[in-house]
């Protein structure tokens, strides 16, 4: 039953992507990050069908991350990856939805949004930039987050010189809801941080840790126990996260260690680096006589 809803919501999500690609960012110029918009930008230097040139730039980026990465490790995104170009090429033709650039973003970006939350929220994979940004955290310790952002702000930049610099900035807006709809789906309209326990043994502790820094591109505290019962050393990972990424974090530790343990709570308040500034309190001045 879990696989099934796996890959129904895979489809489904997907789908959502190329079509709003394919009805509003595509016949608008919206480039908003991403292979599709990599492909709006390289179909109007090459001249070339954007849905071409999304199969050629994803059987590309595949070829090279199961080199460098190993087929394994990118098995789950390679569905998704071919999804994508496969429902882009199926959808096209169909006519724009409008052609105001600016209800293209917001509507097209939502809708990439509600896609990709739709994806991540089982656990799901697009591939696309996020195997590159594997690929420069594995060679050359580059984060995740940094691959990403300098990524999609290329394409957005490009997009501007190609296009025009106010496209541009209907890319931002489009790219901007993207990430918003996104962290709604996957989490719903919950705000703070979750702190996550992972007890597992420590033949898998060395697989999850390299996942968490690497994919949710977090920090995380390695604690030492013992199992109660069986007397065995064990695994103990703190990880403190915001809500978007928790389900991300409970795919990845059962992908790996099926028998893992996973606690999450509530997180009232987080000081420190990647969260709030550290707390300073006021110290109420007092005159003494």
């Amino acid at each position: 039953m879990n696989q099934v809803k796996f890959y129904f919501s895979l489809i489904i999500g997907t789908l959502i992507i190329a079509l709003s690609f394919n009805v509003l960012q595509g016949p608008n110029q919206i480039a908003s990050g991403g292979l599709p918009g990599t492909s709006l930008v390289l179909s109007s230097i090459f001249h070339l069908p954007s849905s071409i040139i999304l199969w050629a730039i994803t059987i590309i980026i595949l070829v090279i991350s199961s080199y460098f990465l190993g087929i394994k490790s990118i098995g789950k995104s390679v569905i998704g990856s071919l999804l994508i170009p496969l429902f882009v090429n199926l959808t096209n033709g169909l006519p724009a939805l409008t052609n105001d650039p600016l209800l293209a973003s917001i509507y097209g970006g939502v809708g990439v949004g509600i896609g990709l939350g739709i994806v991540i929220r089982v656990g799901g994979n697009v591939g696309g930039f996020s195997l590159i940004a594997q690929i420069l955290y594995k060679m050359k310790s580059v984060k995740h987050s940094t691959s990403l952002l300098v990524m999609d702000g290329t394409v957005i930049i490009a997009g501007g010189i190609i296009f025009s610099p106010e496209i541009a900035l209907y890319a931002l807006v489009g790219a901007f809801l993207t990430r918003k709809t996104m962290d709604i789906i996957i989490h719903g309209d919950k705000k703070g941080s979750k702190v996550a326990y992972i007890i597992t043994s420590k033949e898998y502790e060395k697989k999850i840790e390299e996942k968490v820094l690497h994919d949710l591109d977090r920090g995380l505290t390695k604690i030492s126990g013992v199992g109660g019962y069986t007397n065995s050393e064990r695994a103990i990972m703190m990880i403190v996260l915001n809500p978007a990424k928790a389900t991300i974090l409970r795919a990845i530790v059962q992908e790996i260690d099926p028998g893992a343990f996973i606690i999450l709570c509530e997180a009232t308040e987080v000081f420190g680096e990647g969260f709030s500034h550290s707390f300073q309190p006021k110290v109420a001045k007092t005159n003494v006589s």
